[in-house]
């Protein structure tokens, strides 16, 4: 890509981040960013599908040979926040900025279509943040005939220096449970007439505390959330709720941490006569890349970006639902971590990024799916 084509590129995603910034929209609720990418992807001559799964859109257009067909998917939600007791909706995971770098992805090689020498698919999916939309996009057989999967996020200095990127993200599987404990309310001076669900608690915090996980799966256990009483404080309190965040880099390490709970919440609820109930929020697997992608990922990062600038795969322990589609399918994937200088951090109002990462990320996946469309 000459100087002059850069340039003009760079300030095409600059105002469609600028765009899509100023409409942020919630999971499953992305109309207005999945009606202008959709004009954007028309106009640009790709073939449109829209409403899948909801608000999902996908675009293709055929190359000189149909295989492989080499896939780019960026997610569309931004993050709901609480700011003094008022909702709030901001793309400060970097959403509208993953959505831009597809539709630089795709504007270049509309623009240069003798590069297409296979066949590419961009797919624009809902809900990331509440880890429905990979899944359900899935199941709407958006992978049908996709050979190659290629996903990619925002990352703070700290993780991937700017003018860096890494050549896979290795998240953690997570899984939110949230739980019910049923006792039985009393007067706080006759306790033996009560269930004091307080007690079930405190009985449930240890109990969970002995669960021993293999530590070099980097499993992690713990409550974000318990609730109890709220009302007269000399009433033995009846019902609590209460929410745990579980995560791990193995997939059966954090099957058999769910295990354990399950026999955990079971033997707190006899011991007391008390009654516990529980419910799977939301999960998402650990990856499963391809390791001939992730090294042909940081041939890319160094063709385009210079020698030394692919660092090594980052470890993290946040969760992404992108490894539904490698988890529900047999598609080749690879995820990249674009060096961005987020700040002061993902999910934080606040959050703000470099813009010239954009440009470098256009470039590098632009030349990665090159790469791949030559191959057999």
């Amino acid at each position: 890509m000459n100087k002059a084509d850069c340039n003009k590129l760079d300030q095409y995603i600059r105002n469609v981040q600028e765009d899509l910034h100023r409409i942020p929209e919630p999971a499953f609720k992305e109309e207005q960013t999945a009606s202008y990418i959709a004009r954007e992807l028309k106009r640009m001559g790709y073939f449109v599908k829209t409403g899948i799964a909801g608000t999902g859109v996908t675009a293709t257009m055929p190359g000189k040979k149909n295989y492989p067909c080499v896939a780019v998917r960026a997610d569309m939600d931004c993050i709901t926040h609480e700011d003094g007791g008022k909702i709030t909706y901001r793309h400060s995971c970097g959403h509208d900025a993953h959505s831009s770098i597809a539709l630089g992805i795709a504007k270049h090689f509309s623009e240069n279509r003798e590069a297409i020498t296979g066949s590419i698919v961009f797919i624009f999916q809902p809900a990331e943040e509440i880890m429905q939309g990979a899944k359900a996009m899935t199941d709407e057989g958006v992978l049908k005939d996709v050979d190659v999967l290629i996903g990619y996020h925002l990352r703070t200095e700290e993780e991937c220096p700017m003018g860096s990127m890494a050549p896979a993200l290795m998240h953690s599987a997570t899984t939110i449970v949230s739980g019910e404990i049923k006792g039985k309310t009393a007067h706080g001076g006759r306790p033996h007439h009560g269930v004091n669900v307080i007690d079930v608690m405190a009985t449930l915090l240890s109990a969970v505390n002995t669960i021993r996980s293999n530590p070099q799966s980097g499993t992690s256990i713990t409550f974000t959330r318990i609730s109890a009483g709220g009302g007269s404080l000399n009433v033995i309190p009846g019902s609590a709720t209460f929410a745990l965040d579980i995560r791990s880099r193995d997939n059966e390490e954090l099957n058999r941490v769910i295990s354990n709970l399950d026999s955990i919440f079971q033997n707190c609820a006899a011991m007391h006569d008390a009654k516990i109930t529980y419910s799977i929020e939301g999960a998402v697997p650990a990856p499963r890349y391809s390791g001939r992608l992730i090294e042909e990922a940081r041939e890319s990062i160094e063709a385009v970006l210079g020698k030394g600038k692919a660092i090594p795969p980052i470890v993290t322990p946040g969760g992404e639902d992108f490894h539904y589609y490698t988890a529900l399918s047999d598609v080749e994937a690879v995820y990249l971590g674009i060096g961005a200088n987020v700040s002061p951090g993902l999910h934080d109002p606040a959050m703000t990024f470099e813009k010239k990462s954009l440009v470098d990320a256009v470039q590098v996946v632009s030349h990665l799916m090159g790469q791949l469309m030559k191959q057999k």
